[in-house]
Formats: C-alpha cells, sequence, structure tokens
C-alpha cells in the first residue's frame, strides 16, 4: 500500500491548518490535512473544556510507515475530516519531539489492548485522561470508532470515563471468544482422561479438530490471567493425548510413522494403514505444543521424539527420488513372501515365541516395556477377522525406568538394548516381510500440510532443522517442477507417471499454507512470492463473488452444483486455511491487506450460520478467526542470515509457539525486493538494513516499535 504522499509529504491541496507553523517534520506533513489540527498545549484543551469535546489524540513519526498509510487513508478525506473536525478537538504530536506525551499514553494503549506502536491513536478527555486507544484503524473501521466513540461521549460520559476496557469490548466482537468456548468446552466434555483422545472407540488422532485447536487457544490465551487455567487445560489435554498416541500401539514402533486411527479406546490396536495428512499434521501438532512445555519436561522431550520418528519414516518410506512424498501405505500385507493370502497388520505384528528366537537374552526388557504377552496382547473384540490371534501389537507399556526397576539394571543401559533390538526387528522386518502395498501418486495437498510440518521441525528440533528443511524445499521443487504451470499460475492435483487431474481448493490452500512456514523458516523469499501468486489464482478460480466465501471444487461443466465445505474431517477444511493464510497474507503483502481482509471475512460471513449452530464441526476456522482477531505480529528480523546476533534473534523467536506470528527477513545480502514491492513497511526498512546491526522490529495492526537489539527484549507471549 502507498501513502501517496507528495515530495514534500503533504497529500491534498487544501488550505494550510495550524500545524504549518510547526517545525517538526512530522507535524508539518499533516500541514494540509482538511482535519483542523492542534499541537499539544492549552490551546486545544481549553476549546475542549469550552465545547465540551472529546480529544483525539495522533502520534506518530515521520519515518512511520503507517502513520503516512492512516493520514492518507483517513486525515485527508474530506468526510472522515468533517466528523473530526466537528465532534474532537485534533490534536497531532510528534512522538520524537515530545516522548513524555508518548510515553504518558502509550502506557494507556499497553495496558488496555497488550500492544502499543505507531501510529497511536488515543481518544481523551478534556482533562486529558484517556478512555480508548489503538494503533492503525483501516479506513471504514477508523470511521466507524469516531462515531461510536463520540456517540458515547455525549450519551453515556460516566462510564466512559470509568473504564476504557468497557469501551474496547464494545467496539470488539465478541462472537469469537463464545464460539471458542463452546468448542473447547465440548472438547472437555468428550476428553479421555485416563487413555487421551476425545469421544470413545474407535478413535482418530484428527488433529484438525482436536490438537491444532486446542494449542492455538492455549497460546493465545496463556498470558490473561482471567483464562490462563483454561488455557492451560487446554494444552494439557492435547499433551495428553500426544503423548498417549505415541506410546500405544498406533506408533509403529519398529519403524516409525503413525497408523490411520485406533479400533480401541487406548490407542492399542490400529487399523495398520499409514497416510501421508496424517503423518503430517501429527508432526506440526508435536512441535506446536513441545514448544508450550518446559524444554527439559518429559512430554516435551516426547513430543520432539514423535517428530523425529515421522519425519524419519516419511523421508525414508513416503519419498520419491526427487523429493516429493508418497500418499500411503497399506494396512494388509502378504505375511511372508511365500504366502499368497495378505492380512491386516502382518507387516507389524510379532509372536511372543519370534521376539524370543530373534533377540535372544533382551527378549523379556524387550517384551516387558513392550507390552507382549505369550498368547498375544489384542483382545478378540477389537480383532473381528481373527486375524491378530496370537500376534502382539508392540505399544510402550513401561517406562525406561520402570523396566530398569524390573530388571535391576540402570535406566541408560536398558535404552540402549530396546534401540539395539529395534534395529535388529527392523533388519530382521525389512529382509523377511513383504511391506503393504505404496499407495505412490504424489498429491499436492497432502505434500503441502508435510511442507507445514517439516518448516516448523526445522525451525524447532535442533538436530534434524538441516535435514528438515532440506526435505521441506525438495518437495517444494518438485511440486514446482511437475504440478505447476508457471505461465496460467495453475496447480495440478496429483502426479504419477505425469501429471493428473486440475487442482482442487486444498491443494492451493495447503501448498499456500507450506510455502509461508517455509519461506519463515528458510528466508527465501522465492516461497512467499509463489504463495501470493498461488493465492490470486485461487482466488480467480474457487472464490464465490456473489456469496462469499470459497468453493471446495474446481469450476466443472459437469458438477452441477459447487459446493462449499468447511467442516474438518481427516483433513482442515481447505476454506478455514484460506482463512488463516488470508489473514497471514494480510501482513506479508500488506500494501493488499483490505483486499485479503474483506476475503477473509466473507468467509466468516458466509459460514456465520454454521458457526453459530455448529463451531466444532468448524475448530479450525474458529482458531483461525480467534487468532486474527488477537492480531497478527509481524517480527521483521533485520540483519544478514550467517551473522551470529540474526541467528540468535531467530533462536528467540522460534523457541516460543506465537500462532499470530509474521516472521519477515530483511538481509542485507539478498534483499527481499519483490516482497517488498508489496509491503510499504518493509520498503521503509530497506534501506536502513544495510549497515544497521542486526534488530527486531514487532509490529502489530500494522504499527511498529522501534527496532530491538536485544533478543532478551522481544515479548512472544
Amino acid at each position: 500500500m502507498s501513502s501517496n504522499v507528495n515530495a514534500t509529504g503533504h497529500g491534498g491541496s487544501h488550505h494550510p491548518n495550524r500545524l504549518a507553523k510547526a517545525k517538526s517534520p512530522y507535524l508539518l506533513q499533516h500541514a494540509e490535512n482538511p482535519v483542523d489540527w492542534y499541537e499539544w498545549g492549552p490551546e486545544a484543551f481549553e476549546k475542549a473544556k469550552r465545547e465540551d469535546k472529546p480529544i483525539f489524540l495522533s502520534v506518530g513519526y515521520s519515518a512511520c510507515h503507517w502513520c503516512h498509510v492512516l493520514a492518507h487513508e483517513s486525515f485527508e478525506d474530506e468526510v472522515t475530516a468533517k466528523l473530526m473536525n466537528e465532534r474532537y478537538v485534533n490534536v497531532k504530536v510528534d512522538r520524537e519531539e515530545r516522548p513524555d506525551v508518548d510515553r504518558l499514553y502509550m502506557t494507556f494503549l499497553q495496558a488496555t489492548s497488550g500492544g502499543g506502536g505507531w501510529p497511536m491513536s488515543v481518544w481523551l478527555t478534556p482533562d486529558l485522561h484517556p478512555f480508548f486507544a489503538g494503533t492503525y484503524f483501516p479506513k471504514g473501521q477508523f470511521r466507524q470508532a469516531l462515531e461510536k466513540l463520540a456517540n458515547f461521549w455525549e450519551e453515556d460520559r460516566e462510564r466512559l470515563v470509568e473504564s476504557g476496557k468497557g469501551i474496547i469490548e464494545q467496539l470488539k466482537s465478541s462472537s469469537n471468544a463464545s464460539i471458542c468456548s463452546q468448542v473447547y468446552k465440548r472438547l472437555e466434555r468428550l476428553y479421555d482422561s485416563v487413555h487421551g483422545g476425545f469421544g470413545g472407540a474407535p478413535k482418530f488422532p484428527s488433529p484438525s479438530q482436536t490438537t491444532h485447536f486446542l494449542a492455538r487457544l492455549a497460546a493465545l490465551n496463556i498470558g490473561d490471567e482471567k483464562l490462563k487455567s483454561e488455557a492451560l487445560k487446554a494444552r494439557d489435554m492435547a499433551v495428553q493425548t500426544m503423548v498417549k498416541i505415541y506410546n500405544g500401539g498406533i506408533r509403529d514402533v519398529v519403524g516409525g510413522g503413525f497408523s490411520r486411527y485406533s479400533v480401541d479406546d487406548h490407542w492399542h490396536v490400529p487399523h495398520f494403514e499409514k497416510m501421508l495428512y496424517d503423518e503430517a499434521q501429527l508432526l506440526s501438532s508435536a512441535l506446536e505444543l513441545a514448544q508450550l512445555l518446559p524444554i527439559d519436561s518429559v512430554e516435551c522431550k516426547t513430543l520432539e521424539a514423535m517428530a523425529n520418528d515421522i519425519i524419519i519414516y516419511v523421508s525414508r518410506d513416503l519419498r520419491n527420488s526427487e523429493g516429493a512424498f508418497y500418499s500411503a501405505e497399506d494396512a494388509d500385507s502378504l505375511p511372508s513372501s511365500d504366502s499368497t493370502i495378505k492380512k491386516e497388520g502382518a507387516f507389524y505384528v510379532w509372536t511372543s515365541a519370534q521376539l524370543d528366537e530373534l533377540l535372544g537374552d533382551n527378549s523379556d526388557v524387550f517384551k516387558f516395556h513392550y507390552g507382549v504377552k505369550s498368547n498375544g496382547n489384542c483382545d478378540p473384540k477389537h480383532d473381528v477377522q481373527g486375524e491378530l490371534k496370537g500376534q502382539n501389537v508392540l505399544y510402550t507399556a513401561h517406562t525406561v525406568e520402570d523396566t530398569a526397576r524390573k530388571f535391576g539394571i540402570p535406566a541408560e543401559q536398558v535404552q540402549v538394548t530396546l534401540d539395539q533390538c529395534l534395529a535388529h526387528l527392523k533388519r530382521y522386518r525389512d529382509e523377511n516381510r513383504p511391506r503393504p502395498h505404496l499407495d505412490d501418486k504424489i498429491l499436492t495437498c497432502w505434500n503441502g500440510l508435510m511442507l507445514s510440518g517439516l518448516a516448523k521441525a526445522s525451525e524447532v528440533l535442533e538436530g534434524q532443522a538441516a535435514n528438515a528443511l532440506k526435505l521441506a524445499e525438495d518437495s517444494a521443487a518438485f511440486i514446482k517442477k511437475e504440478l505447476y504451470d508457471e505461465k496460467t499460475g495453475e496447480l495440478r492435483r496429483s502426479y504419477r507417471q505425469g501429471p493428473g487431474p486440475t487442482g482442487q481448493a486444498d491443494d492451493y490452500a495447503f501448498l499456500i499454507q507450506g510455502l509461508l512456514d517455509l519461506y519463515e523458516a528458510s528466508g527465501k523469499e522465492e516461497y512467499v512470492t509463489w504463495a501470493i501468486r498461488l493465492q490470486e489464482k485461487q482466488d480467480e478460480l474457487f472464490h464465490d463473488t456473489e456469496g462469499g466465501g470459497y468453493f471446495a471444487s474446481a469450476p466443472d461443466p459437469h458438477i452441477l452444483v459447487r459446493m462449499k465445505d468447511a467442516q474438518d474431517g481427516a483433513e482442515p477444511s481447505a476454506v478455514s486455511v484460506t482463512l488463516y493464510n488470508l489473514n497471514r497474507l494480510a501482513h506479508f503483502a500488506e500494501d493488499r491487506h483490505g483486499e485479503y481482509r474483506e476475503k477473509a471475512q466473507s468467509i466468516l460471513r458466509s459460514n456465520s450460520q454454521l458457526l453459530e449452530h455448529a463451531p466444532f464441526a468448524l475448530a479450525t476456522m474458529v482458531s483461525a478467526a480467534l487468532t486474527a482477531q488477537r492480531g497478527y505480529r509481524q517480527f521483521i528480523v533485520s540483519g544478514e542470515a550467517s551473522n551470529s546476533d540474526t541467528t540468535r534473534f531467530l533462536h528467540a523467536i522460534r523457541h516460543t509457539f506465537v500462532p499470530s506470528r509474521v516472521l519477515i527477513h530483511l538481509d542485507p545480502q539478498r534483499p527481499p525486493r519483490e516482497l517488498a514491492k508489496l509491503n510499504g513497511t518493509l520498503r521503509a526498512l530497506m534501506d536502513d538494513s544495510a549497515n544497521a546491526r542486526p534488530n527486531v522490529r514487532l509490529c502489530e495492526n500494522f504499527a511498529c516499535g522501534l527496532p530491538i537489539y536485544d533478543p532478551k527484549e522481544l515479548k512472544l507471549a
């Protein structure tokens, strides 16, 4: 977005107002606004008392990009200026000239909204007591705030003066909070406090409907004393569920990866097929939840082990030679190379006698730890066809410490023994058992989900970081080469011996999300600019210009009705992920924020009935709306990627799960010139970045704070 100021910094061609006599460059930039501005001083305050009007105070500085945008959109607008002049006394302050004024009202802004920055907009009584404050307001919202607050001043002044917080709540929609509460309460009611998960058997991990939502609810509310206990409960329900999944038979203990679901209520006997979308979503959830825990806690280490387990499995068994990920492995397989009849789980299960034969002296330790029974550990009622009779599905029945106590040996030795046993069983299995059938088609949408998981892994997991980033970049490169048309901007849905049919909404949505995550992880602007281009194409093909929101399917003359399916299933709904994408893109390509936000709002409007009556079916959409309501936060990191100070900043930012994070890299060695064409804040900072020492600017609501030079000063929660 351009501020459209002329060479002198003035917009419009009005007779100069009082600010023409000012010395401050910032005030002079507003000297030709149609707003009847006053400088900070008695002339303005006496007028406010005499006419019994509230004061509108605007604070900024001359190099502030979003101050210029607010000026262009609102202070240069005749209708807005008329409203301001009739109902307020308007005061303009240069924060660099009057830091005392700035400091006083910034404290109020931060106390009442939880954030701060410039431009700062504050509404005051004639005796200078603040009653409402914000930063940058888009044009329509600014005028609405002016009107509402002026009406409140005339009709209910006492209450207005008493509580700025009350006004904030009236100006904010409360619907998202109540909808969030409904989703949370339903999950709390369904939660299995013994075995983790939500509801009874069969149990699906379903991250899009459960842990994804709970992680965001926890991260966004954990810093609020009123909401903290609920936030911690949300976190702990999600963590407990993921830990139980990891320790259950739903995990392939020998080879890694997770089955689609468990037929019982304690994650023991799985339906053995493995799906890429499950691996991807579990990877993301494990990493997000790990970041919400103390780094040395058992649960954090378990979740990081879970993430590593998934990365090892998908990179070894679900990846083609060019780096793209296959779709799935079947549940059924032949028990041995000379068998002719496939059985479910044949590749994965063991008899007690087999383990004795293969593991020798270590067998007893292994069998105790992994819950092996001499007659098999699968309950017959969960084995309808009798295929698992006498077989054992391995699961973590006891901790390493329990096993160590049982056999009177050190825990370290137990872990070494278990690792050796697992490696031996894997070799045996690979050499003697035919693998389940591999579904080797490559889906754009599921690769997009895996991009997100791997990008997060590259940020969070120290040991796996470089490997995870390369895996993600290889997958993106394959999609760009084989499933993307550079000329038209269109995606194909699948690849197997060549590209398949045209892409659907989830192909665009999940890939855009993955590319934004990959940009934040790598700092390579090619990923964010590709995501922007894909969003343009998704809007063109899927946006409903009449009814709002997005269709799920591509245009096709043979499809009689184009459906809009917002409900989450095994995967998040495409439109809910699109809601996240649009809100993030409004901050990456902020010059287009109005366009992105309008489309985002149209998603909520077009799904309002379902959100009202069955919000738990749209958990991803609800968490996307909550994240947007709390406000996205740009972290603009300036500094060479190789500089250790830059690395420290990035490490600090990535150490905490911040759902509303938008991480922008400003590396003078490879300046993001294409992104800067769509991001005014970035343009304003580009010239200064070459010689500056590494720093971070934190921007909220399109208002940026001063540069931070010490990672310890970063406020992430």
